[in-house]
């Protein structure tokens, strides 16, 4: 670990008895959850520690008796690139090859990642381009494990939200934090979740109560784990999906995008903010057609609360990010601790 990465800079320590609970609720949710077939091995912070952590167990317990026949927690890894400048490439190999995992990088081009566009936008009920763009490698990476035969997947999702690894997280008081991790912890969805679903596989999902923030997850964890300390990078930053908007917009010409811009709004009332938002939106009229009256039911437009960007109905009164067109805010709302203090004096 480079001093760099690991942050020396940072004058805190988490509380010692924090770390020890930490710990011991993440590796008895893997022993859990554990063998599994394969996990998508991005070189993140959550999967280097999943995986990781998985195997030090195992190492521990193999050691104190060799005759153990408890199989080993993983096998297989796939990681998805799109880009020659995906940063996920490096941890992830140098993970796989610690492990001795039986790694399958897969490298594909921006338009032939877009072959799981529709399948998203089915499956998730959304044209939401940040939603999108880490869901196609999502889905890339599980219908590959489908194709190799796993039928099993560990992934990492959940750690930003239970552990504040957001970074717009970081100025708020700590009232206000516990407020909103609170919030985020009764809303939060993920995409591999139904992407797995839809295609026929289990995905193995690791849960844990909240305890102190991220710093403490990489801390408890900066042992075993390779990337403990590596930056945070979306998956659209790590895989190389970022590039997609640029790529869009170069599709289109400034004036194109305005009259079609127009033409929406006045025609489905609904706000397009740049080429590649409007290519989400054409794919998904595609997927779900345009009789409204046929979608799905989180998919309802009636006035009753609708996101003032795409003018679908929210689905919590407390809801200020819109999952179906993106719009953030949807909604102004008072502090979420102001919420809380609300909701709890009327019960």
């Amino acid at each position: 670990m480079s001093e760099t990465e690991q942050d020396k800079a940072l004058p805190y320590k988490s509380d010692p008895a924090r770390v020890r609970e930490l710990r011991r609720l993440l590796l008895q949710s893997l022993a859990r959850n554990t063998p599994c077939d394969c996990i998508l091995l991005s070189g993140g912070v959550d999967t280097s520690i999943l995986a990781e952590a998985a195997f030090a167990v195992y190492n521990i317990n193999k050691a104190e008796n060799e005759d153990d026949p408890t199989p080993k927690p993983l096998s297989g890894a796939v990681t998805v690139l799109c880009t020659d400048h995906a940063t996920d490439e490096f941890y992830a190999s140098q993970i796989s090859a610690r492990l001795g995992l039986t790694q399958k990088v897969v490298k594909i081009t921006l338009d032939s990642v877009l072959e799981e566009l529709e399948f998203c936008i089915r499956t998730l009920q959304t044209f939401d381009p940040m939603e999108l763009r880490n869901g196609i490698v999502i889905a890339r990476g599980l219908t590959v494990a489908k194709s190799l035969g796993y039928t099993t997947v560990m992934t990492g999702d959940g750690a930003d939200e239970l552990f504040a690894g957001y970074s717009f997280l970081h100025t708020m008081s700590a009232e206000r934090l516990q407020a909103y991790s609170d919030k985020l912890t009764k809303i939060m969805r993920f995409s591999g979740v139904e992407l797995a679903k839809a295609l026929g596989l289990k995905l193995d999902r690791l849960s844990g109560r909240q305890l102190h923030g991220k710093f403490i997850l990489r801390e408890a964890f900066e042992e075993e784990a390779f990337s403990a300390w590596r930056k945070k990078e979306p998956i659209e930053v790590g895989s190389g999906t970022t590039v997609l908007p640029k790529m869009f917009q170069e599709s289109m010409s400034a004036e194109d995008l305005k009259k079609e811009q127009d033409r929406i709004l006045e025609q489905e009332g609904i706000k397009i903010r740049d080429v590649e938002h409007l290519q989400y939106f054409k794919a998904f009229k595609k997927v779900f057609g345009e009789d409204m009256t046929t979608y799905p039911e989180k998919l309802r437009k009636d006035g009753r609360d609708p996101c003032p960007g795409c003018g679908f109905n929210l689905s919590t009164p407390d809801q200020t990010f819109c999952v179906i067109c993106g719009q953030w805010p949807a909604r102004v709302l008072p502090p979420p601790e102001e919420i809380a203090k609300t909701t709890d004096n009327s019960e």
